[in-house]
């Protein structure tokens, strides 16, 4: 009996950590670093002058207000399932839990290579500004892919600490990021432009006008990219069933509202000219627009901040895809060792070791081809992960009618929330598939086979992760059972006076 009882206390279990900090954040640390991810700074120099260019041209603010309104509603059946199910396995979770395991693992499959990648390709971006505010203002020339690599070494330093660390760090560079682009704004409009206020920027008759409609309401959806991982940090939350859904429409909210002023501010700045402009200037739009309208230490800022918002948005994804690898490994789904946390920090830190290797490994592959940052990195990448997050959004709807269906529905405002709702966000993330199919060469800037082939890779890593889960079902049963399996009731016995 002794010789048995010092095997269990020796046991594997008791020597190593898989649960992550528990109720060490709260639900303002989730709203700055999903706003962190959704890097407002990038999006207001470069997505919005896309769009007014050739996309929604003049009705660019006006579709991000409606934007805001589609993932509001789409957030009302996320926000149900978050105050039933906490898991860093968010969507995967959600979606086992909800259309069942081997179209959860799919979704799994599929979330972490979005956000693995979407890391990898915005530390281009930052590679690249890092690389020129160095030769521009130092007189220092290197690489693009050191400076990109030497920021996912530090992401991966950050992360190796407690959650709170990061969301400091984040918080930082966030508020920075958004006071620069609020000033430039207030700025803009306060002066009057070019031409005074622009009421036709609202104005639903200048969609029929825009350049491309369906661009622009694209790259309108592309700018939320990463407010769904709310959900991610639920099992570190104080109060996750509250606190989630709260910050989720707080970042749906809060995001819209500034797209859409940042979008008027662009819209005014150059008046009815504003479309010719954004084609010519493209990413110094919002740097033009500084320098005419506030002062030059405004725009010199832009030249640091720009840095430090791809950093924050990197460093964002970063975390994201850390804790879905975390989630799938401590479901031994992965590997098992990438289902620990560190015995201090309580952090994902060898699944965050994984991820930054990853990206540093893609980032060395495109530097070695030769590629743009900019141009192929940071924009072939971001449409694969874009791609996969809708499609993960579109899945994820249908899951949460799927759950309720089985739980059932108690009341007519149960039926809004989880069933007409989701299926009105289903059919809007399947309209934004179709969009983005068809203007796949025009928004990567290139007709080679390689960005055409886009939608099959997504295609393969999804069925991959359905087939792997069939393969698991008649292979490794108890593996398959553990597929999307909720840990909240463990958390509990291992906390149980918290």
């Amino acid at each position: 009996m002794t010789q048995v009882s010092d095997s269990d206390t020796a046991s594997e279990p008791t020597r190593t950590s898989t649960q992550l900090l528990r109720s060490s954040i709260n639900f303002l640390h989730i709203v700055l670093m999903v706003t962190a991810a959704a890097a407002p700074l990038v999006v207001a120099s470069t997505y919005i002058p896309i769009s007014l260019g050739s996309g929604a041209g003049l009705a660019t603010p006006l579709t991000y207000a409606a934007t805001t309104v589609i993932l509001l509603i789409f957030s009302v059946g996320f926000a149900q399932m978050a105050k039933r199910i906490t898991s860093a396995g968010a969507f995967y979770t959600f979606t086992a839990q909800g259309l069942g395991k081997p179209m959860g693992l799919a979704v799994g499959m599929t979330i972490a290579a979005a956000y693995s990648m979407i890391s990898a390709a915005i530390s281009g971006g930052f590679g690249y500004f890092t690389s020129a505010l160095l030769a521009n203002h130092f007189g220092v020339q290197v690489p693009w892919y050191w400076c990109s690599i030497a920021a996912l070494a530090l992401m991966f330093v950050i992360s190796y600490f407690r959650v709170t660390f990061t969301a400091r760090i984040l918080a930082v560079l966030l508020t920075l990021e958004v006071l620069v682009v609020f000033v430039v704004c207030v700025f803009t409009i306060g002066k009057g432009g070019a031409e005074g206020q622009m009421p036709a920027a609202f104005n639903p008759a200048e969609w029929a006008v825009a350049p491309a409609v369906g661009i622009g309401f694209f790259l309108a959806f592309w700018s939320w990219i990463g407010f769904e991982t709310t959900a991610i940090y639920g099992e570190e939350t104080k109060d996750p069933k509250e606190s989630v859904p709260r910050a989720t429409y707080i970042a749906v909210t809060t995001l819209g509202v500034f797209y859409t002023f940042a979008a008027y501010a662009a819209v005014v700045g150059f008046g009815s000219n504003a479309p010719d402009q954004a084609n010519t200037l493209v990413g110094d739009y919002y740097f033009v627009l500084a320098d005419t309208y506030t002062w030059h230490f405004v725009r010199t800022a832009m030249d640091f901040l720009v840095i430090s918002g791809f950093f924050a948005c990197a460093f964002a994804f970063h975390n994201n895809a850390a804790r879905y690898f975390f989630s799938l490994g401590r479901d031994a789904i992965l590997p098992r060792v990438l289902g620990r946390t560190h015995h201090v920090h309580k952090s994902p830190h060898i699944a965050a070791g994984v991820q930054a290797m990853i990206a540093i490994i893609t980032v060395a592959l495109f530097a070695f081809g030769g590629a743009d940052p900019l141009l192929h990195l940071g924009t072939w990448l971001p449409i694969f992960s874009t791609l996969s997050v809708i499609l993960v959004q579109l899945l994820v709807s249908l899951a949460v009618i799927g759950y309720f269906n089985r739980v059932g529905r108690f009341s007519y405002a149960d039926y809004w929330k989880t069933l007409i709702a989701p299926s009105v966000g289903a059919l809007a993330q399947l309209a934004i598939i179709v969009l983005l199919i068809g203007n796949l060469t025009f928004l990567a800037g290139a007709d080679a086979l390689v960005v055409k082939l886009i939608p099959l890779y997504v295609a393969v890593i999804a069925l991959g992760g359905f087939g792997y889960a069939l393969w698991l079902k008649r292979a490794a049963p108890q593996r398959f059972a553990a597929i999307g399996r909720l840990h909240d009731e463990e958390m509990m016995e291992a906390f149980p006076d918290e």
